[in-house]
């Protein structure tokens, strides 16, 4: 059996096929990494931006998407509220959490909302932490 050279060096046994340009390379032409030889790793074509090899996974277009349909839905409202005057209650509650709940509204029946938003947090934080404790 003929013991094949590095393409690149043309010292030593070649071991690997480059990915890129299907040279086959010795272990010190190698970028085991990228499983590419030197030559493609170091040629100006192969270098790329952060942002242009960066992925966006279905999970985060979800949320992405979840979260900008909210704050759409949310934008309407507000807009119909002004545009036709109706009167209505609001209230919302900011909880970072390590700091207290910032909570505020509007109209009679605020107060109870921002009780129901402080409620529904508190009730969430203890299904997040049992339900972790669980997956463990």
């Amino acid at each position: 059996m003929q013991v094949k050279t590095c393409e690149v060096c043309g010292k030593r046994a070649a071991r690997y096929i480059c990915q890129e340009c299907s040279r086959e390379v010795c272990q010190f032409c190698f970028e085991p990494a990228t499983w590419i030889c030197l030559n493609c790793y170091n040629s100006p074509k192969r270098e790329t931006s952060a942002l242009e090899s960066f992925q966006w996974s279905t999970p985060f277009k979800l949320f992405l998407l979840g979260f900008v349909l909210m704050f759409v839905g949310i934008i309407v409202i507000m807009v119909a509220a002004v545009l036709f005057g109706a009167s209505m209650d609001a209230g919302a509650v900011i909880w970072i959490f390590p700091l207290p709940p910032i909570g505020f509204g509007t109209g009679p029946y605020a107060l109870w909302v921002i009780l129901l938003g402080v409620a529904l947090t508190v009730l969430g934080l203890i299904l997040f932490i049992m339900l972790r404790k669980r997956a463990r």
